[in-house]
């Protein structure tokens, strides 16, 4: 926080967490600015539309459990297991609130919270669309799903050469969230041999006779595949 003249400004982070804080908390708070994420309780909402705000993301309010339920957050970028929306340990009202970008590693058979509110970038297996459709209270943003039980996952950004394809026996479903790139030595044959389908979101970068083919791979494309000439792939990488 930055305290000026007419009072104190919050800016420059992901995300503000306002939860287990009161009006009282807020009343010296005249600005917020620069800020991708705030999380704020139902009871505090009418308090934080009365701060000026500029360049804010989005604003999830977070809903009141009930008297036998509790409030669970999961956000930033993290992968989970669909059993985690099963809520096993738990009551049927408690509320999961789920923000930010995350990967689904398993379907989710069961959701055992009274509601859900996902606020984010979200990537399930297609097996969980069904349970999905009817379990999540509120949606803010983008459900991406893959159709193989156990895709090979990638985050960030990497580069991937025939060697690396070549290691595998079987075909594979390949996630990638980031900037990726295959090199000039992968070609259609491999391609078409190691992986079954992709889910993109972010960039990928490939020799141009495979861009065809990644196009008709890519199950979901939220993002780039841009065609690179060979000759330009093997220039860059002599530069290197």
């Amino acid at each position: 926080m930055e305290e000026v003249a007419q009072g104190i400004t919050i800016e420059n982070v992901g995300m503000l967490d306002l939860t287990g804080k009161q009006e009282d908390d807020l009343s010296g708070v005249t600005l917020i600015q620069n800020v991708g994420l705030i999380l704020v309780p139902q009871a505090l909402t009418a308090a934080l539309m009365k701060i000026a705000q500029k360049n804010v993301g989005l604003t999830v309010t977070l809903p009141e459990p009930s008297a036998n339920g509790k409030l669970k957050v999961i956000s930033g970028q993290v992968t989970i297991g669909g059993e985690a929306f099963a809520n096993e340990n738990g009551s049927a009202d408690d509320v999961l609130v789920i923000v930010g970008q995350v990967i689904v590693t398993s379907p989710v058979a069961k959701i055992g919270f009274g509601e859900v509110h996902a606020a984010g970038q979200f990537i399930f297996p297609k097996a969980s669309e069904a349970i999905l459709a009817g379990g999540i209270t509120r949606l803010a943003g983008q459900i991406v799903y893959y159709h193989k039980e156990a895709p090979r996952l990638f985050v960030g950004n990497d580069t991937f050469s025939k060697g690396f394809f070549e290691l595998f026996d079987t075909p594979m479903s390949m996630v990638l969230v980031g900037d990726f790139e295959f090199e000039s030595d992968v070609d259609i044959a491999l391609l078409k041999q190691k992986v079954t389908e992709i889910v993109l979101v972010g960039s990928l970068k490939a020799p141009k006779p495979l861009v065809p083919l990644l196009q008709l791979l890519a199950v979901t494309k939220l993002g780039d595949i841009i065609g690179i000439e060979p000759a330009d792939m093997l220039d860059a990488a002599g530069a290197e």
